[in-house]
């Protein structure tokens, strides 16, 4: 998560405020204001101070810091504090507007549901390349994320021109000095984001060059000759609000109100698309689709084979098949007619018990694993016999044993080995 308004904030009041005095008080080449060439030397300094890779650094190396004394952690529960921004931060004018005491934490809970939003979308659309979610799931999500990105940029972009204004806008007694309201800026609106990797995610929402727009609009109206007069205040609040297409706070508002209610919307789209698709990806490797192009074993090729029960039925309740049959398919007899059956268990048979092997079982060959001794090994009364369940109606449908094992019509049930 990269560094949020109120820590860049700390460290521009503290160790960068050297770097913010000297770019107000350098040469300016005793340009007055009314010459021509005083903007495009403040353009060309305060280009030189964005750019100054030494501070740039500096930065990345102790807000890490600075995030861990504060101590503050906005990502805690963004649906929460979704709420509680919009009703006691940045309330409705007529409630008292902004609560400039607490906006910067504010714009903090805002900053960390955006960041929390695009990486959730990231990840729903690397699962939706794998899976394949129905095509309203997926227009959806876009459709949301189109409309929370446009809200975003209002609230972005608004409320940190609103609280410059509104700074601006305070007495003598309260307001701050210029270099602290040029730290301010350069919170609201630095120059570059650092970010922690390379899986890091930037929530600006808005161009490079809009946020150079504002930078130089403000530098250059703390620059000029009597920055906090009514008439000055207007004309900056025209280039921000006019000419930089920057929102007004209700508006700001009302994005945020609609923003918040898109967040819920898409968080529960995307974890429910990506919950859907997980969920069927499990289920696809459980029980792999075979299609009718697919390899199929016949009554001679798998273990469980038509005649192995047509040949084994002793009466109506049980069913007793031989060893070496199940195990080994080459003593099955084949048989043209022979249902095909799958490859894997049918779902109904897994985890039951199947046919046992004990120091006390006849089968010597089977115990052995000789799957290439002859079947005169195999007794017909052995302890390791396997015998079957039959569904009570299955007796009066018209199908093969090997038919009825597919359906689970017949079930294997243990025998007591060890009953001397």
């Amino acid at each position: 998560m990269p560094p949020y308004a109120a820590e860049l904030e700390t460290w521009w009041l503290g160790s960068g405020y050297e770097a913010i005095k000297h770019l107000l008080t350098g040469d300016i080449n005793d340009l007055s204001p009314q010459q021509c060439g005083f903007a495009q030397h403040l353009q060309t300094r305060l280009l030189a101070f964005d750019n100054d890779r030494t501070i740039q650094a500096q930065i990345r190396k102790t807000w890490p810091t600075i995030r861990a004394a504060r101590g503050i952690d906005y990502d805690a529960n963004t649906r929460k504090y979704a709420k509680c921004i919009a009703s006691n931060i940045f309330r409705k004018p007529k409630d008292g507007g902004m609560d400039l005491n607490h906006v910067m934490d504010g714009l903090g809970y805002v900053d960390a549901m955006e960041v929390r939003r695009l990486r959730l979308l990231e990840a729903t659309r690397n699962a939706i390349e794998i899976g394949m979610p129905s095509e309203a799931d997926a227009q959806l999500i876009e459709e949301l994320d189109l409309t929370a990105t446009s809200n975003f940029k209002h609230v972005h972009a608004g409320f940190r021109s609103c609280i410059l204004i509104e700074e601006l806008k305070k007495d003598v007694n309260t307001r701050k000095d210029i270099p602290q309201f040029m730290a301010l800026l350069n919170a609201l609106v630095p120059s570059t984001v650092s970010l922690e990797d390379k899986d890091d995610t930037d929530p600006t929402p808005y161009s490079s060059g809009l946020r150079d727009s504002i930078r130089f609009s403000i530098f250059e109206h703390l620059m000029s000759e009597d920055p906090f007069s009514s008439k000055r205040q207007e004309i900056i609040e025209v280039k921000l609000c006019c000419w930089c297409d920057v929102p007004g706070y209700p508006q700001a508002r009302d994005a945020l109100v609609r923003y918040s209610e898109e967040f819920k919307k898409l968080e529960n789209v995307c974890l429910r698309v990506m919950n859907e698709l997980e969920r069927r990806a499990v289920a696809d490797a459980s029980y792999p689709a075979m299609s009718a192009d697919s390899s199929m074993l016949s009554g001679a090729e798998t273990s469980y084979n038509s005649s192995l029960f047509a040949n084994s039925l002793q009466d109506d309740s049980a069913v007793h098949t031989s060893n070496t049959s199940i195990d080994n398919p080459r003593f099955a007899p084949t048989s043209p007619t022979s249902p095909w059956v799958p490859l894997a268990f049918h779902p109904l048979l897994r985890g039951m018990p199947g046919r046992e092997l004990s120091p006390a079982s006849t089968d010597g060959a089977a115990l052995a694993q000789d799957l290439s001794a002859p079947p005169v090994l195999s007794y017909p009364d052995n302890f390791s016999k396997t015998e079957f369940f039959q569904h009570p109606f299955a007796r009066k449908l018209e199908m093969s044993f090997a038919e009825q094992a597919a359906l689970g019509l017949l079930l294997p049930k243990e025998v007591d080995s060890r009953d001397f």
